[in-house]
């Protein structure tokens, strides 16, 4: 299938434009959400929920009707190369083990952002159980966070960051992957010290579609990821570790 290539300014965009929403939803529900008694992460969710994904859907949607004159996500997702089931495990296990790699070292460097240049942001933007002091309830949120934020925030940020727009973006080479990685890292405008642990692991997600013409791999990786995180997460919230941060 012959892509239009974005132009310079759509690049830009289309990579940032869901981020600015999910960011303005964040600090504008935020305030009112934990004054409610409710913790931090729940305005993150609602985001992913009511913004990250049907606006990510319905771009690709919309995109796919004004191409083929139906909704047909196919058309506009189009890495989807066939790789054999040994490729599509060590691309999948090499793949978690490099944004580990990458993830950890820079995790706490952006803790040290977050208490020097970010310490004038409040307490909840950073601190998912703050909010709250109904512990069940807390758990029960982050035990939503697993489906929300383990499956239904990355499979989408996959088929609109990897799947659609870096397929639009071949006549940079090489850099492709590198300016994509890079823009989907900053377009998590809510998270502004963690930008580079992101930018890392955007590129590493990136590269291995764009190497191997396969979404279905940035799903894996992706997913795989930020489930960890979430049942991780819940695990020490249940087990009250995280609740007087």
């Amino acid at each position: 299938m012959q892509l239009t290539p974005l132009s310079p300014a759509k690049i830009v965009f289309s990579h940032f434009y869901i981020g600015v929403l999910i960011t303005v939803f964040y600090v504008t529900a935020g305030p009112v959400l934990v004054a409610h008694g409710y913790p931090g992460l729940v305005p993150l969710l609602l985001a992913e929920l009511f913004i990250l994904a049907p606006v990510g859907i319905f771009h690709l949607l919309a995109k796919s009707r004004s191409l083929t004159g139906r909704f047909d996500l196919s058309s506009v997702v189009v890495y989807r190369k066939r790789l054999s089931a040994r490729s599509m495990i060590l691309w999948s296990l090499g793949g978690i083990l490099l944004v580990v790699l990458i993830y950890t070292p820079l995790y706490p460097l952006g803790m040290k952002l977050r208490e020097s240049v970010f310490s004038w942001l409040p307490e909840w933007y950073f601190n998912p159980a703050f909010g709250s002091e109904d512990t069940a309830m807390i758990a029960k949120v982050f035990l939503v966070a697993i489906f929300v934020d383990g499956l239904v925030g990355p499979i989408v940020e996959e088929l609109f960051f990897r799947g659609y727009l870096l397929a639009r973006m071949e006549r940079l080479k090489g850099w492709a992957p590198v300016v994509n990685g890079a823009l989907f890292g900053v377009y998590h405008f809510w998270q502004p010290h963690n930008f580079l642990a992101l930018i890392g692991v955007g590129i590493v997600l990136s590269y291995v579609v764009w190497k191997t013409k396969n979404v279905y791999l940035g799903i894996i990786i992706h997913c795989t990821i930020n489930l960890l995180g979430a049942i991780g997460a819940y695990m020490a919230v249940s087990q009250g570790i995280m609740l007087n941060r």
